[in-house]
């Protein structure tokens, strides 16, 4: 049986909206979350380049990534597929500085869950290369579901790999065609309904 790959950021950890409290508190900027109809963040929040290098590496910083809440009805999918016998694989394309980070944000919750991965998604630079593996290598892994809120990453899924994706509705994802593979789903209830058995 193939795992779950369950994404972090915007699936598990409410990251998105923990960002706009601290772009208002660093750049005294306001932004609606429904208005983040772009998944670079640099665009959605009018940033220049040095602006958004700072915001960036704030956000990563061990203490913020522990303050983001999780997604309401996240950690008791994850509960309810381990007890149906599913594995779950944490997947996530954020620097690699995080990582330690990430393994403590899980244990805070009580996350269940059996691997956890990094993966240079979005080709960033300063990637630790012991840490995140590539998109190729990646792309040669087998699941028997992914639940993602990035379009480019739902369509790779579901293109490239032939897995079927339930695709969490972020404003960021919204203009997206949708292939027979991406089903999208407005919360965790939503998605629990309809993979009581996955």
């Amino acid at each position: 049986m193939s795992p779950i790959y369950v994404d972090f950021d915007d699936v598990l950890s409410d990251t998105t909206s923990a960002f706009l409290k601290i772009l208002k508190l660093e750049f005294g900027k306001s932004v609606n979350f429904e208005d983040i109809i772009s998944f670079d963040l640099k665009v959605s929040f009018k940033l220049t380049e040095s602006e958004y290098e700072h915001f960036f590496r704030r956000v990563h910083q061990a203490e913020v990534i522990m303050a983001f809440p999780p997604i309401e009805g996240a950690i008791g999918a994850l509960e309810e597929w381990v007890k149906l016998g599913y594995q779950i694989s944490i997947v996530t394309g954020r620097l690699t500085t995080a990582y330690e980070a990430s393994l403590d944000w899980l244990a805070k919750h009580n996350a269940p869950y059996h691997s956890f991965t990094m993966v240079d998604k979005y080709s960033r630079e300063n990637i630790d290369t012991k840490i995140a593996i590539s998109m190729e290598k990646f792309s040669e892994m087998k699941f028997s579901l992914a639940v993602e809120d990035s379009a480019t990453m739902a369509l790779h899924l579901s293109q490239k790999m032939g897995i079927p994706v339930a695709l969490m509705d972020r404003p960021w994802n919204r203009r997206v065609n949708l292939n027979h593979k991406i089903n999208r789903y407005k919360s965790w209830s939503d998605l629990r309904k309809d993979f009581q058995n996955p």
